[in-house]
């Protein structure tokens, strides 16, 4: 199952009977929705964290462009994606994570959109583990080169010592006198004696 954090939209819309239609069709495609209006969302930021937002701009016959200028500024809302809803063409840029639905709007086509923008965040959020998590794996890597060139120092050192060890003992052995060494010459009768 997907992560929950990177299935979960914040929905800001100050109509109470559409922020219910949009999260209850969201929520039918297993999409986590989080639903508040403009005034209650800085208290909501505490204790989610979404993938996506979906902000209605419209306030009564005008739009207002500082809520999304507010939602911008929030640290943990810098890289998200956001879907404006309004009645008339935002005035204001629109970059590649912000996304305008004209009201009315169709529900199959709002639910596609957030599909589409939760699957290219998740892949985004994975490609990014992915090139993390690549770093404890060099670093294991470099341990072992570390521990197996120590082994061969050792290995190497521990067969030095084990051929002077073998060379002292064939030295101090190899220089003790022999049995036959033993009787002098002199002492051994030159000729025969006969008795």
């Amino acid at each position: 199952m997907a992560d929950l954090s990177s299935r979960t939209v914040l929905l800001i819309e100050p109509e109470t009977s559409l922020r219910r239609l949009i999260a209850l069709g969201l929520q039918q495609r297993e999409i986590a929705v989080v639903a508040t209006d403009s005034q209650s969302w800085p208290s909501l930021l505490a204790e989610c964290r979404p993938a996506l937002l979906i902000v209605d701009i419209d306030t009564g016959h005008w739009q207002d462009a500082s809520l999304l200028q507010a939602l911008r500024a929030q640290a943990p809302l810098t890289e998200v994606a956001i879907i404006l809803l309004s009645w008339e063409t935002p005035a204001l840029a629109l970059d590649e994570r912000t996304f305008y639905v004209r009201k009315p709007f169709d529900a199959r086509f709002l639910h596609a959109l957030v599909e589409e923008q939760l699957s290219i965040r998740g892949a985004e959020t994975k490609a990014a583990a992915s090139q993390t998590s690549l770093c404890p794996l060099v670093t294991a890597f470099g341990l072992l080169v570390v521990i197996i060139g120590l082994m061969i120092q050792l290995l190497i050192t521990g067969l030095g010592l084990v051929i002077v060890l073998a060379a002292l003992l064939w030295w101090t052995l190899g220089q003790q006198p022999s049995t036959t060494y033993l009787l002098s010459s002199r002492l051994q009768p030159s000729h025969l004696c006969h008795v």
